[in-house]
């Protein structure tokens, strides 16, 4: 029997009416369903409740009911169980979401058909390196950033690729991206948009005091390493915009390829050139039609 575990973003308009709709979908099509136990409570499926240790265990797809955030979370929990996950866009942009609510029905009927085709997506490993012990912060799939406080003033930062120095410039900060997070903080910030097909990592100054600081690509299978002096301690470690660490002036932000990859269910005919068209950028004549 498939199960499904449902990851949805309780914060979300009409949330409950959605999973209500789902839950009963699934189960008239004799397919299992799990939620966290906190969304269980609070939408009243206690019979559905499971920790995050049986829902890595039990279930063989993940479906998030959200925005990306919500997605980028769930995809960190059910990764390293090699879990797919497919994404329900209920908020604004939804570039990484699969799923459309007026498209639920038929999409949903695809999943259980296992009408999609599987996606992998790098992921990176963040550590801290504070004297002589090397600390596990998270594993991210959009990014990991070197930034300082809000009201401190610049860092400067010294950037190494395999132990080899790579850059030394003054700015706000540093973004590590995936592909996938290229399209995030990273554009933002100047970076390039990267097909996610390509396992690349993305190194992105943040407001640089420097012309020639640009941003730099480089393989997935080169460490990175970050280095910092500063004349403040304000300085922060966050991790697809979610997990915060306070860092030291002395610390090493340490980041390489994570073991395992994110797997994103899609379904044919929504392409990278598609996403693009549709979620980032629509020409005049799409917004006048």
């Amino acid at each position: 029997m498939l199960t499904v575990g449902l990851f949805p973003n309780l914060k979300k308009t009409r949330i409950d009416t959605v999973v209500s709709w789902l839950v009963q979908h699934f189960q008239e099509r004799k397919v299992r369903v799990l939620l966290p136990e906190e969304a269980a409570r609070e939408l009243n499926f206690p019979e559905l409740a499971a920790d995050m240790e049986q829902l890595t265990d039990q279930i063989q797809l993940a479906v998030t009911l959200g925005g990306d955030g919500t997605l980028i979370n769930a995809a960190r929990e059910v990764a390293p169980a090699g879990i797919p996950v497919c994404g329900v866009n209920m908020g604004q942009l939804g570039y990484l979401t699969e799923i459309e609510l007026p498209d639920l029905a038929p999409a949903v009927d695809k999943l259980i058909r296992g009408e999609y085709s599987i996606e992998e997506r790098l992921m990176l490993d963040a550590f801290i390196l504070r004297g002589d012990e090397e600390l596990f912060v998270s594993s991210a799939l959009n990014d990991v950033v070197v930034t300082k406080g809000g009201l401190s003033r610049l860092i400067r930062l010294k950037l190494f690729i395999d132990d080899e120095l790579a850059a030394n410039y003054p700015a706000d900060g540093v973004i590590v991206a995936t592909s996938t997070g290229s399209t995030g903080y990273s554009l933002s910030a100047g970076g390039p948009i990267i097909n996610p097909k390509l396992k690349v990592i993305v190194l992105t100054p943040i407001c640089p005091h420097s012309l020639q600081a640009r941003s730099l690509l480089v393989s997935e299978k080169e460490e990175i390493k970050i280095t910092m002096n500063a004349t403040h301690d304000d300085i922060v470690l966050t991790v697809d915009g979610q997990t915060l660490q306070a860092l030291q002036p002395d610390d090493i932000v340490i980041v390489r390829r994570a073991t395992f990859r994110a797997r994103f269910a899609r379904f044919a005919g929504r392409s990278f050139a598609h996403a693009l068209r549709t979620k980032l950028w629509r020409d005049e004549d799409d917004e006048a039609r």
